[in-house]
């Protein structure tokens, strides 16, 4: 099929008269077009927007978001004023507390390079991870959208987040002194 067959089967002259279909190609417009086929777009059906269903965005969206933003603020606001922020010292750059604990979105990580050694822990593992989740969606092929029906992604994922949870719990509330262990409300001064 020629580059002008194509662009006339796709409707790029306007001007052409319609050609009922035929086994034999057929010249229109000077271009030759196999068949028009009359019938619904390929996209679908236009939907017609009936005015009466529609919700505008403002007043009706706008207005709960900035009630919910200003009720958010206001109970950040109140436990800000009645509890006080579990600070240390000010900073010494010649001493290191014990234990030094990374920022909570690294305390599994953290974690992981107490128990294992760094090549696994820091590399091979989180490695593991970012491959396995970019290559789920090709291990579950289901084309059902609803979590009942997508078993595998659901179960991997929920595991690795279960397990990646536990670990930044133990990591950020659980590790004390020489990062042994340490529960919650037992209060430890670290060793400088």
């Amino acid at each position: 099929m020629s580059d002008d067959t194509i662009d006339a089967a796709a409707g790029a002259d306007a001007t052409s008269t319609p050609v009922e279909l035929s086994g034999t190609p057929q010249v229109v417009g000077g271009k030759r077009v196999l068949g028009v086929v009359p019938g619904k777009p390929a996209v679908g059906e236009r939907k017609i927007i009936d005015r009466d269903d529609t919700v505008m965005v403002w007043p009706h969206l706008l207005v709960r978001h900035a009630v919910v933003a200003m009720a958010t603020l206001l109970v950040v606001m109140v436990i800000s004023l009645l509890f006080d922020a579990p600070l240390r010292d000010v900073a010494n750059p010649q001493v290191t507390p014990n234990p030094e604990k990374a920022p909570w979105y690294f305390a599994a990580l953290q974690e992981l390079l107490a128990i294992w050694h760094p090549l696994v822990a820091g590399v091979l593992v989180p490695g593991t991870i970012v491959i396995g989740l970019i290559a789920l969606p090709y291990i579950d092929r289901s084309r059902f959208i609803k979590p009942r029906h997508r078993k595998v992604a659901v179960t991997t994922f929920t595991t690795f987040l279960v397990i990646w949870i536990v670990l930044t719990l133990i990591g950020f509330m659980f590790r004390g002194p020489n990062w042994g262990w340490v529960w919650p409300w037992e209060e430890w001064h670290g060793e400088l």
